[in-house]
């Protein structure tokens, strides 16, 4: 989150001082404000900057500022700036320019705001225009020459974080357990959420997006609910593992081979969901007098996460 951050400020700032130099080299931009503002708002909308919304924010700024005029010539003030929303977001809805609204409805707000109805006219309104298409114009090109953002490597690499924090994770419990050393705690979940937060950021832009046919043809719908039962099942199997006795556990065999089945199926070697088996655990919790009804659980936790786990290996990230 942090590289993002960076990035989109370093994108704003770039943006911003090209805008700046572009105003200062032309003579034909009057009001800086203009291209600063449609800067601002392309830049922190955190979209992919294609050219398909390149497209709408420049076609809807110009429809915004036309609805504007029209409206100006028979009314003025707070109800102009009303009637002008009213009729350009539907209108805009209507061609798909959802995205432009914002500086199609800011425009509408500046230009109304004028004090005399002879002021906007319609040399006013085409350079204003124009004005606000070259913050657009200047902020998706930055977006696409220097920070492109790629949401499947993205996703791959927030999926390659989450399955190798729990490699790591499973590894510690196989060596406490086959080799007595240190027990390990159970997995900070902040940062495992955070990477599934991201995820669902990602997958839910590219699903709203013009790659939404892409993203179902490349599973990472399918994928996204599986990590989150993982991460579901996750937490709850390490809680039950933490609230066994130390000593008595290292004597379980059947645990050990728990986590070696989570293992195996995390690394890519899938095997059948194991099938439920209460007189083992009975077994074992008689032999070494542990608790029953929380190794009952541990093993009820372990089913559904050891068969999400398998499918994560059979929809493989593109």
């Amino acid at each position: 989150m942090q590289n993002l951050l960076l990035r989109n400020s370093l994108k704003l700032f770039v943006a911003v001082f090209i805008t700046a130099a572009v105003a200062s080299w032309t003579e034909r931009i009057q009001f800086l404000w203009y291209p600063l503002m449609a800067v601002v708002i392309v830049v922190d909308d955190n979209d992919d900057h294609t050219v398909q919304a390149a497209t709408s924010r420049i076609a809807g700024t110009v429809l915004g500022g036309l609805i504007t005029f029209l409206v100006h010539m028979i009314l003025g003030g707070w109800i102009g700036v009303l009637v002008s929303l009213l009729l350009m977001i539907p209108l805009l809805q209507l061609l798909g320019w959802q995205s432009a609204l914002g500086t199609a409805g800011l425009t509408s707000v500046m230009f109304l705001m004028l004090p005399s109805h002879a002021a906007l006219n319609w040399d006013y309104v085409f350079n204003r225009g124009l004005d606000t298409v070259v913050g657009c114009v200047v902020a998706v090109a930055v977006g696409l020459l220097f920070w492109p953002q790629n949401s499947s490597s993205e996703l791959t690499a927030a999926d390659r974080r989450l399955r190798r924090s729990l490699q790591t994770q499973l590894q510690a419990y196989s060596d406490w357990l086959g080799q007595g050393r240190s027990r390990p705690e159970p997995l900070n979940p902040a940062p495992l959420t955070n990477d599934l937060q991201r995820m669902e950021q990602l997958v839910a832009r590219e699903r709203g997006g013009p790659r939404h046919q892409a993203l179902k043809r490349s599973g990472w719908d399918q994928r996204l609910r599986l990590w989150q039962l993982v991460h579901f099942h996750w937490i709850a199997w390490e809680r039950l593992m933490a609230g066994l006795p130390e000593q008595q556990s290292l004597q379980a065999d059947l645990l050990r081979h728990t986590v070696g089945e989570l293992q195996q199926q995390l690394s890519g070697q899938p095997a059948p969901t194991p099938r439920r088996q209460p007189q083992r655990w009975q077994q074992l919790a008689e032999r070494l007098q542990l608790p029953l009804l929380p190794l009952l659980a541990l093993a009820e936790e372990g089913r559904p996460l050891h068969a999400c786990l398998g499918g994560l290996n059979r929809i493989a990230p593109p």
